[in-house]
């Protein structure tokens, strides 16, 4: 039977192999660096704000539990990220999150308004039925 033993790799002893050096896999270098490739169109560099992340993740939620609450909340929060990117407080690259969370809220509470009105109408419809059957 063989006897294992495990070693770091990066030091070249046990059952690894030692790593290849650090300009194995480089191309040759001409002594000066190229700068990164620029972002897309419409995005700009750096992350997102937390509170366009929130905005978002509200926004998502609110189709899935507390659909007017969260909705409410992403609305708000969605507005007054937008400002603050505006006024140039919160970095640029949250726009988007800001916006699609904002809209996904909107777009929840205008379906819950519809969902209750056609509550009610069916509702009312039932009770007029039942009413009408108590009669005959």
């Amino acid at each position: 039977m063989n006897s294992y033993t495990f070693f770091r790799q990066d030091t070249g002893s046990g059952n690894f192999p030692p790593p290849p050096p650090a300009s194995f896999n480089q191309p040759p270098s001409s002594g000066y660096s190229t700068p990164p490739p620029p972002p897309p169109p419409g995005m700009s560099g750096g992350s997102a704000s937390s509170n366009a992340i929130i905005v978002l993740v509200l926004g998502i939620l609110s189709y899935i539990m507390c659909p007017v609450i969260l909705a409410i909340a992403a609305w708000i929060m969605g507005n007054n990220e937008l400002k603050a990117i505006d006024s140039g407080q919160s970095p640029e690259a949250g726009r988007m999150l800001a916006n699609i969370g904002k809209w996904l809220g909107i777009v929840n509470i205008i379906l819950s308004v519809l969902a209750l009105i056609l509550f009610i109408i069916l509702f009312s419809l039932g009770m007029m039925g039942s009413m009408l059957n108590s009669i005959q």
